[in-house]
Order: C-alpha cells, then sequence, then structure tokens
C-alpha cells in the first residue's frame, strides 16, 4: 500500500489509469481493485478523485488562481466533473 499511496501522492495531477498503477505493483487489474478496496475501504477510482478534492480545497483557500486552473492543476480534465 505504501507504494501505491506515494505513487497517488506523487502523481495525482496526472492521469492515473488502474492498469498502470496495477503494472506498478505487479498486480492484475481486478487483483488490484479489489486488494485496495479491502485495505482503503473504498475504489481506487474513489479515493484517487477524493485525494483531488482535498488538495483542490488548499490551493483554494491559499491560491489566486481561478477555480477551472486549480481544477486542471489536481487532475480534473473536466470542469463539470469538478464541480
Amino acid at each position: 500500500m505504501k507504494i501505491i499511496l506515494k505513487f497517488i501522492e506523487n502523481s495525482y495531477m496526472h492521469k492515473i489509469s488502474v492498469a498502470e498503477i496495477a503494472d506498478r505493483v505487479e498486480f492484475s487489474e481486478s487483483h488490484f481493485m479489489r486488494y485496495f478496496k479491502e485495505n482503503m475501504g473504498t475504489s481506487f477510482v474513489d479515493y484517487l478523485r477524493d485525494y483531488r478534492l482535498t488538495m483542490a480545497a488548499r490551493l483554494l483557500l491559499v491560491s489566486d488562481e481561478t477555480i477551472l486552473s486549480i481544477a486542471v492543476e489536481v487532475g480534473f480534465e473536466n470542469l463539470s466533473y469538478f464541480n
């Protein structure tokens, strides 16, 4: 889990696919998804979204950047999905 969480911490602002992260820890995609949910209590996709939202909230408090800029900076490709 440390490898996975560190990868998310360092790469959350980029597009991360399940295949990419599963390959990094040498799991199949289905095994990775099951492993992540069992250990974190949430799906990988939900965890990544929540992590990005947390980082966006921090930036919204301390930055003069626009909401769109912050959304893109933390890895949301679509402003309506961020909203």
